[in-house]
């Protein structure tokens, strides 16, 4: 069909941009003498009752929406042969798409940039819209008549009202933007799928590239080392593949990019995913989690006598599968997933804003550097630990100072120094060397590589850790671990220290479902507890 000369009032100056259903032309407002764009559905669209009202009902969520955030709508109308139109901002500067052919932006540039772009999702998630097609060729920039430019968010053409979202929605978004549920036609995406569109645009303004495959993700500071570690976990967290993972909208999403350190999504439990390979599977136990054949966590395995008192069944554990200890936190690191994992998990060194509300304080950062607003513990030396561990007791001098570390990493309720000597005790009798390459366990707390990498100081910032691990490493790791996921058990019945030993063992999930101690773990959490009496202070 032959482009109008006119749309109403507005004279058609020349096609700026053509898609599946509609053509977009540069116009002049000759009443008001100043550019628009206008927005034609069609003609092979526009006799269809559902298409046309879906194109009419993208012109209402902007008019709704009114924000120099978005592309603005100044009017609708039909052409003489009946097609309809809507007059908008002109975005007479481009898009993003077309900026993005050279190298990537500046770091500050990018994530400047892409407060703006989440400040314009967020007004639409405000007013309960999806916008569900976030890429680079719908970020618009327009000259300001002040000078400079404004950034605009456009194309709501699959947009959607969350009132509105069903089991019915039709699949819809670009590829490498758009989130895995939206690959379905009953994933009713909602405004977390923006999140992880989001999340892709983040990626791709850091690193020049799209996010790749889950399973071979990498964090954007592994292509380009100047990424803060607060801005990795923010865009992995956005790009999780689970979308109960990610941050609930834009602005939660602007804030963790914003953040000075890492903040995760503060996901309701109600709202976690239960992972099907987080079972016990009847018929399928890798080899290191069949059940033991006297009934004790430890199978009455022999460790060679690193246990410390070489009794019967008190060896350090070897039943447990080699992600175990990673399976607590369900966003980063995922129980038994032995081929793949979620890569790209940035360091987990902050506790969420929530744990405030169970007693934790986090009192000592990587480095020794103290979080904000928290009380900083002095690291103690050899010569003063006694306060917290009992003098005489079998536990090492050189790692006393260590020990002390990670259980006052933070104020949380049943951590102590004296509960990480004892679980050190319990794991490998203090032995550094150890080495159990069946189960992938090695060092003085029985780290298995790939869960180290992700609570190591600069988690997968840092090259993953290959035996025989230092022991400062270990130690300093169970700290994190403790205070990264200890809040999420706090509220479980039973003796905290407990629960905490179980949870280094088993993970959150198994913890929370038994109400305490999983029955297969009550072995190891009594040996534990007698430890810890025999570390405590007098």
């Amino acid at each position: 069909m032959t482009a109008p000369t006119h749309a109403g009032r507005y004279r058609i100056e020349q096609l700026i941009g053509v898609g599946g259903f509609a053509s977009v032309h540069l116009a002049h407002d000759e009443e008001l003498r100043s550019s628009v764009a206008v927005k034609i559905l069609a003609d092979n669209w526009s006799r269809q009752a559902g298409v046309r009202e879906r194109f009419l009902q993208e012109a209402r969520l902007l008019r709704r929406a009114d924000s120099h955030l978005l592309v603005q709508v100044f009017d609708v109308g039909e052409l003489d042969d009946g097609r309809p139109y809507f007059v908008m901002t002109y975005a007479d500067r481009g898009t993003l798409g077309e900026r993005l052919t050279g190298p990537p932006l500046p770091v500050g540039e990018a994530l400047a940039l892409m407060g703006e772009i989440c400040q314009a999702v967020a007004v639409l998630h405000s007013i309960g819209v999806v916008h569900r097609d976030l890429k680079p060729s719908n970020v618009l920039f327009c000259s300001r008549p002040q000078g400079g430019e404004r950034v605009m968010v456009a194309d709501l053409g699959i947009a959607r009202s969350t009132d509105h979202l069903s089991g019915l929605t039709m699949p819809a978004g670009s590829p490498g933007y758009q989130a895995p549920e939206q690959l379905y036609f009953d994933g009713a995406p909602d405004a977390r799928a923006d999140v992880h569109g989001l999340g892709a645009l983040t990626y791709r303004l850091l690193t020049g590239t799209v996010p790749a495959k889950p399973e071979l993700r990498v964090p954007p500071s592994a292509l380009r080392p100047e990424v803060p570690e607060a801005v990795d976990v923010a865009v992995m967290a956005a790009l999780a593949p689970d979308r109960r993972s990610r941050y609930p909208d834009a602005a939660a999403y602007a804030a963790a990019l914003a953040s000075p350190t890492p903040l995760l999504p503060a996901t309701p439990d109600a709202e976690r995913p239960e992972e099907a390979d987080e079972r016990e599977q009847p018929g399928h136990q890798p080899p290191g989690d069949r059940p033991p054949d006297d009934g004790t966590p430890n199978g009455g395995a022999s460790d060679g006598g690193t246990s410390g008192d070489g009794a019967p069944g008190d060896s350090a554990p070897g039943d447990r599968a080699s992600s175990d200890r990673a399976s607590g936190d369900d966003v980063w690191a995922g129980k038994r997933r032995r081929n793949v994992l979620v890569g790209g998990v940035a360091v987990l060194t902050a506790v969420l804003a929530a744990a405030t509300t169970v007693g934790v304080t986090l009192a000592q950062r990587p480095g020794g550097t103290p979080s904000p607003g928290a009380t900083a513990t002095p690291s103690p030396t050899g010569a003063d630990t006694g306060r917290w561990l009992r003098p005489g007791s079998d536990v090492p001098d050189r790692y006393r100072a260590l020990i002390v570390e990670a259980g006052t990493y933070c104020s949380l309720p049943g951590l102590s120094p004296a509960l990480i000597a004892a679980m050190l005790k319990a794991e490998s009798g203090f032995d550094a060397a150890l080495s159990d390459p069946a189960n992938d366990e090695f060092g003085i707390a029985r780290w298995t590589p790939r869960v180290l990498w992700h609570w190591q100081p600069g988690g997968l910032q840092s090259p993953m850790p290959t035996p025989p691990f230092d022991p400062r490493l270990s130690i300093q790791s169970m700290g994190r671990f403790m205070c990264r996921l200890g809040p999420r058990v706090a509220d479980v019945p039973g003796d905290p220290a407990m629960n905490l030993a179980a949870l280094f063992r088993s993970g959150v999930d198994p913890v929370k479902r038994a109400g305490g101690v999983p029955p297969k773990w009550r072995g190891y959490t009594a040996k534990v507890a007698r430890y810890m009496r025999d570390y405590e202070p007098s």
